[in-house]
């Protein structure tokens, strides 16, 4: 599982790394990411040539998380979205 957490400020990010860090005795792995323009978050934009020459490797590379669907989060999500849709 993942948990991304949007940090205003950097001293409260230092004490929410202090917490976190108790955690990675227990397996926890915690990865700070500075900025949203970061590689991490870079779209990409592939022609239909580009797609139709790679499509097999786009696949392969293409990370799912099929649990999100089994999750609690999911039915959080999916329910703030029709909530949204049916005002």
């Amino acid at each position: 599982m993942q948990l991304i957490i949007d940090i205003p400020n950097n001293s409260l990010a230092d004490k929410i790394i202090q917490i976190l860090n108790v955690f990675k005795s227990d397996g926890a792995k915690i990865k700070i990411i500075e900025d949203q323009n970061s590689a991490q978050y870079k779209k990409f934009d592939y022609t239909d040539d580009e797609i139709e020459k790679n499509w097999k490797d786009i696949l392969m590379n293409t990370k799912s998380d099929s649990d999100y669907y089994k999750s609690e989060l999911y039915y959080e999500d999916r329910g703030d979205y029709l909530m949204e849709k049916y005002k």
